[in-house]
């Protein structure tokens, strides 16, 4: 079974890339088009057309659900607006394109990106291009642009006007979808805002479509401008997602070895682009033992309350000390706080011994890795072959299949997953790239 999981992802990998290559030859733009964006973790076009190209099929209801989604969204991409402080762009070393809610901003209006663990108001030389997530703008703004959309609402009009714009247009599907618009949107705001500008830029990068957009804009702007990109999250079973696609990145920053080889040799990253560092955004792991880790999408939660009850009379251990965790954006998702009111019902009220290993559910995102260089062993629960470790991949993991779609993982080498960092790290980055 564990050669299985192993097998699988590396064919998947295969079949990935060769979709890659036959769309680059098509002159369909896979850096941008959400077909070509293999997020397996979430309910997209790129997840669902994995799964087809695994099973050598055309199409899916589910598949087909999310192409339309994403064409009827496109009515909610109008009314965007920008809100900045006073910059003059020429005078700039730096630009950081980023993410921002209410939360990142103190009383004073000074925004602290936890990515980078740095401030907007700590360099007048470095400032920020800013996503909003929750359209907040503090009455003071300091060294930063904010897009945001003025008003929600779904504007008829501006989605059958894209429709005109792209429907005798080559690849029409590729371009007429809601990823590929928005795109564009961050394209035309970032390059208006900074076009007389000489920089460095920055992201905190996921090869999300719109960041690659903005890596296009930056060139655009000067053939001199730097590209540093630097992948913030925790190592990940298979990152289908971080395939090599934008040739412009100058350098990409990953915080381990084995980070680096695997997107070598896995993910086709020219060496020359990657370089170690240690972590911007971790600075210290929390030690979360005795955590139950829901999953970020919930499609059956009688499979997780099934296998969680198994797993304890496996071990015949009790998970009563358990605190159970929800993603920060599903915490006040029905589903999610149903899910953890019927493991505290089900699970916690058993008399064996109390256990301390935590348990991942679903998709584990970076936190398996986090668990493993805290703790050194994690459960994981999944019945999805492209979420689990291979420790034919990750050599400093090893893997057991416990029961059916049970997994226990155990660190074997001293090797950290993620380097730790300390708040001076990305100050000094940006000082050794400093190129104006």
């Amino acid at each position: 079974m564990i050669n299985k999981i192993h097998i699988t992802q590396v064919s998947t990998l295969n079949i990935a890339k060769k979709y890659h290559k036959k769309n680059k030859n098509r002159s369909i733009d896979i850096s941008v088009s959400p077909f070509c964006d293999f997020v397996t973790w979430a309910d997209c076009i790129g997840n669902e057309k994995i799964k087809l190209l695994q099973k050598n099929r055309l199409s899916s209801f589910q598949y087909f659900k999310n192409i339309l989604k994403e064409m009827f969204l496109i009515g909610i991409n109008s009314n965007y607006e920008i809100a900045s402080s006073k910059i003059e762009t020429k005078n700039i070393d730096n630009v950081i394109y980023s993410y921002c809610s209410k939360k990142n901003f103190n009383n004073n209006g000074e925004f602290y990106d936890t990515n980078f663990n740095y401030g907007s108001k700590k360099n007048s030389k470095t400032v920020w291009f800013l996503i909003s997530q929750d359209n907040y703008i503090p009455k003071k703004i300091f060294n930063t642009f904010i897009l945001y959309k003025k008003k929600k609402y779904f504007s008829l009009y501006y989605l059958f006007h894209s429709f005109l714009k792209n429907i005798f247009k080559k690849n029409f599907f590729h371009k007429f979808n809601y990823t590929y618009d928005y795109s564009k949107i961050c394209y035309k705001f970032f390059f208006s805002k900074l076009q007389n500008a000489h920089f460095n830029l920055y992201i905190p990068y996921e090869n999300r479509p719109h960041q690659n957009q903005i890596i296009r804009a930056t060139k655009k702007i000067s053939k001199k401008n730097k590209i540093y990109c630097y992948y913030q999250r925790a190592p990940e079973p298979l990152q289908l997602e971080m395939i090599y696609k934008e040739k412009n990145i100058d350098k990409l920053y990953v915080c381990s070895k084995i980070q680096k080889n695997i997107f070598i040799k896995y993910f086709s990253w020219p060496e020359k682009k990657i370089e170690i560092i240690n972590s911007l955004k971790y600075l210290k792991f929390l030690n979360r033992s005795s955590h139950i880790f829901l999953p970020y999408n919930i499609e059956n939660s009688k499979f997780f309350l099934e296998r969680l009850e198994k797993l304890q009379h496996l071990k015949k251990r009790s998970f009563n000390n358990y605190k159970i965790s929800i993603h920060p954006l599903n915490e006040k998702s029905k589903e999610h706080l149903h899910l953890k009111k019927m493991i505290k019902i089900n699970l916690i009220k058993n008399k064996n011994k109390p256990n301390n290993i935590p348990i991942i559910l679903g998709a584990p995102g970076g936190t398996a890795s986090e668990m493993l260089d805290t703790v050194g062993k994690v459960y994981h629960i999944c019945d999805n072959y492209l979420d689990i470790f291979s420790q034919k991949i990750w050599k400093n993991v090893k893997v057991t299949k416990i029961s059916d779609s049970i997994y226990e993982y155990k660190k074997i080498s001293y090797k950290f997953l993620l380097t730790n960092g300390n708040k001076n790290n990305f100050y000094n980055l940006i000082n050794k790239n400093k190129n104006f």
